[in-house]
C-alpha cells in the first residue's frame, strides 16, 4: 500500500461510514437486549452517540495534530487485530444463520483474507471508491426493503414502553462501546484536513439506525425484539410484484460492508505498522496482522468472545489515552 497515497476527508468519511453501517444490518450476535422496542432504542442510541460524539470531538482534536507514538500504534494494531477476529466471527455466523448451503469455516476466512488483502493493497482511495459504490447500493437496498414491506407496515404495530431517564442511561451505558473505524478516522487521513468528519458520521448512522427500528416495529409489532437479525427478518417478509424473495439482494449488500469494514481494519493495521516500525517488506504487516487474526479468532471462537470484547475496548481506550500523554509530552517539550 502507497502510505504517500492521501484521500479526500469526504472520501474517507464515506469509508468509516461504510464500515461503521455494518452492525446496523449485520446485528452482533449474543448480546444483551441486542433488539430493543423502537422507541427505546432511538432514545438510548441518541443519548450513547452524543457521548460518543463528544468524546470523538476531543480525541479527534488532538490526534490530528500529531502522528500516533510507536507504542500507541502497537497497542492500536493489536486493537485492530482482536477487532479483525471478532468480526469474522460475527461476519461467518451471520453467512451460516442466512445462507441455506454452508461454507465451511475455514474456506470462508480464506475468501475474506483474500479480500482484504486486495481492499488493503489497494489503497485507502481505492477502498473509498468503492465504499461510494457500496453507500448507493445500500440506499438502493433500504429503499427497496421499504417498498417490498410497504403493504404489511401497521402503525398499530409501534410499542410504547416506560422510558425514563434512568433506563435509558442504563441501556446507552450497556451498549456503549469505542468504534475502531471512528478512532482510525484522524490516523489515516491527511493530518491538515482530518478529524471534522466524525460528527457527521455518528449523525448519519444514527439516523438510519432510526429508521430501521421504526421501520421493524412498524411492520412485526412486538416481534421486533424477539429476532435475532431483525433486517434480514424484514428482508425475507418482504416482495415486489413477482419478485417475493428479495433477501439475496439485500444480504450481498450486507456482506460488502462487511468486506469493505475488514479491508479498512487491515489498511488501518498496515498504516500503522509500516508509519511505525518502516519493514523492509511491504507485505510483512499483512502477515503479522493475519497471524495474530488467526490467533485472536481460535482463542474467542465459541469460548471467550466477550473476553476478546473487553480485550479489544481496553486497547482502544489505552492507545487514545497514549495518544492523550504524547501529546502533552510534546507541549512541555
Amino acid at each position: 500500500m502507497n502510505q504517500s497515497e492521501r484521500i479526500e476527508q469526504k472520501q474517507l468519511q464515506g469509508l468509516v461510514f461504510a464500515a461503521f453501517l455494518t452492525d446496523s444490518f449485520i446485528q452482533p450476535f449474543g448480546q444483551r437486549n441486542s433488539v430493543l422496542p423502537a422507541r427505546m432504542a432511538i432514545l438510548s442510541s441518541g443519548l450513547q452517540l452524543a457521548v460518543l460524539a463528544l468524546l470523538l470531538w476531543v480525541y479527534t482534536r488532538s490526534a490530528a495534530k500529531r502522528a500516533p507514538g510507536r507504542a500507541a500504534s502497537v497497542v492500536l494494531c493489536g486493537a485492530l487485530a482482536v477487532s479483525i477476529a471478532l468480526e469474522m466471527i460475527q461476519g461467518e455466523r451471520f453467512y451460516s444463520y442466512v445462507m441455506d448451503q454452508q461454507l465451511p469455516v475455514a474456506l470462508f476466512l480464506a475468501l475474506v483474507f483474500v479480500t482484504a488483502w486486495y481492499g488493503a493493497y489497494s489503497g485507502l482511495g481505492a477502498l473509498g471508491r468503492t465504499a461510494r459504490v457500496i453507500l448507493a447500493l445500500t440506499a438502493v437496498s433500504v429503499a427497496l426493503l421499504i417498498a417490498s414491506v410497504a403493504p404489511q407496515l401497521r402503525f398499530s404495530h409501534l410499542q410504547t414502553p416506560l422510558t425514563g431517564l434512568p433506563e435509558l442511561a442504563r441501556e446507552a451505558a450497556a451498549q456503549f462501546y469505542l468504534p475502531p473505524e471512528l478512532l482510525l478516522l484522524p490516523l489515516l487521513a491527511d493530518r491538515k484536513a482530518c478529524a471534522k468528519g466524525s460528527g457527521r458520521v455518528v449523525g448519519a448512522l444514527f439516523a438510519v439506525n432510526c429508521l430501521l427500528a421504526v421501520l421493524g416495529e412498524l411492520t412485526l409489532g412486538a416481534a421486533y425484539t424477539q429476532q435475532t437479525q431483525p433486517v434480514f427478518t424484514i428482508a425475507r417478509l418482504g416482495g415486489l410484484s413477482v419478485f417475493r424473495r428479495m433477501d439475496a439482494l439485500h444480504v450481498g449488500v450486507w456482506l460488502l460492508l462487511f468486506l469493505i469494514k475488514i479491508s479498512l481494519y487491515f489498511a488501518g493495521f498496515i498504516r500503522l505498522w509500516t508509519r511505525s516500525f518502516s519493514p523492509k517488506n511491504e507485505h510483512m504487516p499483512f502477515w503479522a496482522a493475519l497471524a495474530l487474526v488467526v490467533g485472536v479468532f481460535l482463542a474467542a471462537w465459541n469460548r471467550n468472545e466477550t473476553w476478546a470484547f473487553l480485550g479489544q475496548q481496553g486497547l482502544l481506550a489505552l492507545g487514545v489515552l497514549l495518544i492523550f500523554a504524547t501529546g502533552r509530552e510534546r507541549k512541555k517539550r
